[in-house]
């Protein structure tokens, strides 16, 4: 009753409020009408109705669970840059509960059961939203909104970027984890899943595929992104720095995407950018990016969560990326600021480059924001996605 209570105070001092109330209920009121009428779509919602349980995955999640293990007891004397923001650190207390549980008490059997479970999981994990599509499968005017505005309008937008394709192939990913989402033609789907296979084929264009391009994603979640990444582009050495939480989550998805793949979870070995030519894909916590030399990567990507990030935080991430990078690939905040339980306030897109060293290539809105919900232009988003080169 509290935090709603700040919440609609907030509201009120931003001048918010009716928006947010029209926001609550537009979905019932569309969808009633979505469903009088009949509007037919090509989508069929996933809910799974039991989570797994299944120990056939323990070899491999025992490596996660080690390498896990090692990145919190570092994490403890890791600078402070490298440490989640007080946002971030909030979140996983509340929300990864079960997980830092499993961690405490050494319980391997509830280490598993979440990461075959966390894309069926009942709390928001900051990576997906499968409690939104959980929650509105179980009333049938939020249903037929979800199907008919949400999965459809992105589709809409995925056809368009692509000439009005068809082969809804590209899109299908694997359901590892327990993943809620939707079928269109026998092709699994999760709500990201359109821009995320878009912006694949972006990046595709600006690497060099007579080589082995290596791809940074710095806050990579559970690997939405690099999974499409892979998929589509077969010489790709790709590496996920990330905090110890989501960075479990990406290693068990992807290594069940690709097992052909040759992994490396940290802490089995000490990480040197030699090792960078022996492996495909590899799962570090944040601080080991300052192990990359200079000038070899080709692309690094940040999608949400530079602005999620201290100040300071950010600014020493930029400064790496600006050393070991060719291309920056960003999605965040144009206008929006997050504050911090220190007053604090996170940097916007316009302070990325305040040092010049980076040529801007490409500015957009993000349109899988800007029509997430709603399959309309929704201006109070204010997500834009860039593409920089490096200078000189």
């Amino acid at each position: 009753m509290k935090n709603l209570l700040i919440q609609i105070k907030k509201l009120i001092s931003e001048k918010k409020l009716f928006k947010a109330i029209i926001k609550k209920i537009y979905p019932y009121i569309k969808g009633f009408f979505l469903l009088i009428l009949f509007k037919k779509n090509d989508f069929k919602i996933y809910v799974p109705k039991n989570n797994i349980v299944d120990n056939k995955d323990l070899p491999l999640v025992e490596k996660i669970f080690e390498s896990y293990k090692i990145m919190k007891s570092e994490q403890k004397n890791a600078p402070e840059k490298y440490k989640p923001s007080s946002l971030w650190q909030n979140h996983i207390d509340k929300d990864y509960y079960f997980l830092m549980e499993s961690y405490k008490n050494n319980n391997i059997q509830n280490f598993l059961f979440f990461l075959q479970n966390f894309g069926n999981w009942d709390k928001y994990l900051g990576i997906e939203n499968q409690h939104l599509i959980k929650k509105f499968s179980k009333n049938i005017f939020l249903k037929k909104y979800l199907l008919q505005e949400t999965f459809n309008g992105q589709l809409k937008l995925w056809k368009y970027f692509n000439n009005g394709s068809e082969d809804f192939h590209d899109l299908d990913m694997p359901k590892f984890g327990n993943q809620n989402g939707a079928y269109i033609n026998n092709n699994f789907v999760v709500i990201g899943s359109f821009f995320n296979e878009i912006y694949s084929k972006i990046i595709k264009k600006y690497l060099d595929n007579g080589k082995q391009n290596i791809v940074v994603d710095l806050g990579g979640g559970y690997g939405k992104l690099g999974y499409y990444i892979l998929k589509n582009i077969n010489k790709t050495t790709f590496i996920d720095f990330d905090i110890p939480e989501t960075l479990t989550l990406a290693s068990y998805y992807l290594s069940k995407a690709f097992p052909e793949k040759k992994i490396f979870f940290y802490g089995h070995q000490k990480f040197d950018e030699k090792l960078v030519k022996e492996y495909d894909l590899f799962f570090l916590p944040s601080w080991e990016i300052e192990k990359l030399k200079d000038d070899t990567v080709e692309l690094t990507i940040n999608k949400n969560s530079l602005g999620e990030m201290e100040p300071d935080t950010a600014f020493n991430y930029i400064n790496q990326i600006n050393r070991i990078s060719k291309y920056f690939m960003s999605i965040n905040h144009e206008t929006y600021r997050n504050k911090f339980d220190n007053n604090k306030y996170s940097l916007i897109n316009s302070e990325y480059n305040k040092k010049n060293n980076f040529k801007e290539l490409l500015r957009y809105p993000d349109i899988g924001h800007l029509t997430y919900e709603n399959n309309k232009i929704n201006l109070d988003s204010d997500i834009f996605f860039y593409l920089f080169k490096k200078t000189k």
